[in-house]
């Protein structure tokens, strides 16, 4: 399959992090409508470990975990159902709920962990349409949606 040279994608400014978990308040606002439950959210702040100037020192820091809409994608590829369509409008891999069922290959698959299984299907990030709600309130401004190829990180 041949993708597009410039992917619509989520990006991770991880020194803005400041680990508010609000994106995961969100993320999960909207899968569950209107319900908040930060473990079911398609993306996850983790903590990674960053060494200071000083060797002997090592710092931590929240980092959050989002799906790269990888092209090509282990999730996809890994799909007996292939329910895993390439949506050239939104340059994202969106699932047919109707075409899952939900064995969790793509799960196992995903290099970040951030597909998930709810109802008997997996869910993934599919940009909350086009307007990602996790950048809309991140306060600090560590998540941001681009195109691969705009001036700002991507």
């Amino acid at each position: 399959m041949g993708y597009p040279m410039r992917l619509k994608r989520l990006s991770v400014i991880p020194e803005k992090c400041s680990g508010c978990r609000i994106c995961e308040l969100l993320c999960s606002m909207v899968l569950l409508k209107d319900a908040f439950s930060p473990r079911k959210a398609l993306l996850r702040i983790g903590i990674r470990e960053t060494p200071d100037t000083d060797p002997s020192v090592t710092m931590a820091a929240d980092t959050p975990a989002i799906c790269l809409q990888c092209a090509p994608a282990p999730c996809a590829e890994s799909c007996p159902a292939e329910a895993f369509v390439w949506d050239a409008s939104q340059s994202i891999w969106i699932i047919d709920e109707n075409a899952c069922t939900g064995c969790g290959a793509c799960v196992q698959e995903c290099p970040y962990g951030v597909i998930g299984l709810y109802n008997d299907n997996a869910v993934k990030c599919d940009l909350c349409k086009g307007d990602p709600v996790c950048v809309r309130f991140c306060p600090t401004g560590a998540l941001i949606f681009c195109e691969q190829g705009d001036e700002q990180p991507c």
